[in-house]
């Protein structure tokens, strides 16, 4: 099991270089001059200032060169320092951190909390409400999170003010205020961001617990007094492994749309830093957030490759047996 995890570790690292130089590439191909963001138009930069980020931008050495010197540093866990305030880039980092994570946790259980219920129903009722249901999920489903985002503002916090507009909450507010203050400020901007998940939980759930629900295994549970909760919690095990699967596919999601949401919402998470490193052009900072989120995305795959073997003995006794040829 030692080599089957080191193997697929290393698989990750080619793709991982890989898109880190795409990003690299990118970057240098926008034809705004990184020193002109800086300019508000009337109060231009001081000579030192302007020194101090060309040197930072390394303008006379080629993109190679560069691409070098970028990497280098990344193996000596330097990320560099922000163009724009001069903080080191990991303290930016951290600074958004949380809040980022605290909104695609909340978006990932409320797609594994809404979709799979209704995949239940769908596999279980084939006509009527489910598929009533089915069918309004698709069509929100291809709703875009900005055109979801504004209506939803419109309607719940504009014309009926129930839930908050933007931001995180108060932050001088007592715990338990403070902590009910955010979770308010969290519904729309994880309604949103969980919106195109639920269609697509849905539907995986509903064809995976088709497959396990075969008639003559419902008929047997029934027959046991099997019913609602019970029954659901006797085909849990059977059914996990698709679901463990499924992370890898909404992670990706969650990652590119939580910009977007950020955005809207002014929630002051990593889309929001990665907007205005873009805006300002501050090479380092989106270089680290290019890498952050390729390292998020591929460890979510990795994780379900390798959870998935630990729970279904079947692709355990593989991985056993592909090691023993191999040794």
């Amino acid at each position: 099991m030692t080599g089957y995890i080191l193997r697929r570790a290393l698989v990750t690292l080619p793709t991982l270089l890989g898109i880190t130089l795409v990003a690299f590439a990118i970057l240098n191909l926008l034809p705004t001059d990184p020193l002109l963001t800086w300019s508000d138009g009337t109060a231009p930069l001081s000579a030192e200032a302007a020194s101090r980020l060309r040197d930072a931008l390394q303008p006379d050495s080629g993109p190679v060169t560069r691409y070098a010197t970028w990497l280098f540093g990344l193996l000596r866990f330097d990320l560099g320092r922000s163009l724009r305030d001069g903080r080191p880039v990991t303290a930016v980092l951290a600074e958004a951190l949380p809040w980022t994570l605290v909104l695609n946790l909340s978006a990932l259980a409320a797609i594994y909390a809404v979709g799979l219920p209704l995949g239940w129903i769908g596999a279980r009722r084939r006509g009527g409400a489910a598929a009533a249901g089915r069918a309004l999920l698709l069509i929100l489903s291809v709703v875009p999170p900005f055109a979801a985002a504004l209506l939803l503002q419109r309607l719940l916090a504009v014309r009926l003010g129930l839930l908050p507009l933007q931001g995180t909450g108060a932050g001088d507010a007592p715990g338990v205020a403070a902590g009910v203050d955010l979770l308010r400020h969290l519904v729309l901007p994880t309604t949103c961001l969980a919106l195109a998940g639920w269609a697509y939980a849905a539907r995986y759930a509903r064809a995976a617990f088709r497959a396990i629900l075969a008639p003559e295994a419902l008929a047997a549970a029934r027959a046991r007094g099997l019913h609602g909760i019970s029954l659901a919690r006797h085909f849990a095990p059977n059914s996990a492994l698709p679901f463990v699967w499924m992370v890898a596919g909404i992670v990706p999601a969650l990652v590119s749309g939580s910009v977007v949401i950020e955005a809207i919402f002014s929630w002051p998470g990593l889309g929001q830093v990665l907007l205005r490193g873009v805006e300002g052009r501050d090479y380092p900072l989106v270089m680290a957030l290019m890498l952050l989120s390729a390292v998020t995305v591929l460890a979510g795959q990795l994780v379900a490759d390798l959870v998935l073997p630990a729970i279904d003995p079947r692709l355990r006794d593989l991985v056993a047996r592909d090691e023993n040829v191999r040794g």
